[in-house]
């Protein structure tokens, strides 16, 4: 599967490490917007997070937050969450960044002071994906 991923990256011109970073910020994003709330608190979060990190994608960080966000919607509207959050999962191939998405889903999810159902249900799918 790594192997498969790094060929696939080369063929997309894309480094690995982009490829995970951007799948972590996904699925912390999704659960951001999972519970139909997004706060200012929260979207502040975000942004300060993509403006910190390493970027060597095509697409610039502003565009990519905007077009993930509408994808987080997007999958929670046709019913396709569990498939986005299994694919950027998946894009997910080193030990550390599968810890670091798990600390970061929960401390998101409990960083308005209330955990969600739709919250609780992205990091129990996401545990079973992430840390078997």
């Amino acid at each position: 599967m790594k192997f498969d991923l790094f060929i696939q990256s080369i063929d997309m011109g894309h480094c690995p490490d982009q490829i995970q970073r951007q799948a972590l910020f996904d699925l912390v994003l999704f659960l951001i917007v999972s519970d139909g709330v997004i706060s200012e608190h929260e979207t502040d979060f975000m942004q300060n997070w993509l403006d910190s990190i390493e970027w060597s994608a095509d697409v610039c960080k502003e565009e990519y937050y905007t077009s993930t966000l509408l994808k987080c919607y997007a999958a929670i509207k046709t019913h396709t969450v569990s498939d986005f959050l299994l694919h950027r999962a998946k894009l997910l191939v080193d030990f550390h960044m599968k810890q670091q998405a798990m600390t970061l889903v929960r401390s998101v999810a409990i960083a308005d002071g209330e955990l969600d159902e739709a919250e609780q249900q992205v990091i129990n799918l996401l545990s079973d994906v992430l840390e078997d």
